[in-house]
């Protein structure tokens, strides 16, 4: 059994719809991840995070993470990862970048703008469940966060 603690909330930041529905799939088998938000765009990400917009009437969404696509409509997800890492609220909730990009200087400004980690999205559900796998293991046994 896990400890209340150890449960892990997600920001799923993701425009494509089978990649969100695979990525709920894969984290609804790990009994420590209790939530998964998604955000269909970089502004609805900041909407959901600051309580704005279509979200004004919530409380603002702190999540364990944050899953961040690159390219996304309305805000590249670039721009909603400077935005996060510039604000003293928000900046100690780990992003981690997941896309399809494998380009070496998209890796490297993440990494410069503050991302956790970086991960090139698997093609396969099959490689998405064993990537979900790890990403328990690490974010849960090995890596401490600030929740």
């Amino acid at each position: 059994m896990v400890k209340e603690q150890t449960k892990l909330s997600i920001l799923l930041v993701e425009d494509n719809e089978d990649d969100v529905l695979i990525a709920q799939r894969a984290f609804k088998e790990f009994t420590v991840i209790s939530e998964v938000s998604v955000a269909h765009d970089g502004q609805e990400a900041l909407d959901m995070l600051y309580a704005a917009g279509r979200y004004s009437a919530a409380k603002p969404l702190r999540p364990s993470m944050i899953l961040l696509d690159i390219t996304l409509p309305l805000m590249d997800g670039m721009a909603v990862l400077k935005k996060l890492k510039a604000d003293q609220t928000l900046r100690g909730i780990p992003v981690i970048m997941l896309t399809t990009s494998s380009r070496h200087e998209d890796i490297v400004r993440c990494y410069e703008n503050g991302a956790a980690s970086y991960i090139t999205k698997p093609a396969s559900l099959e490689e998405f469940l064993e990537l979900a796998r790890k990403f328990e293991m690490y974010w849960v046994s090995v890596s401490k966060l600030p929740v």
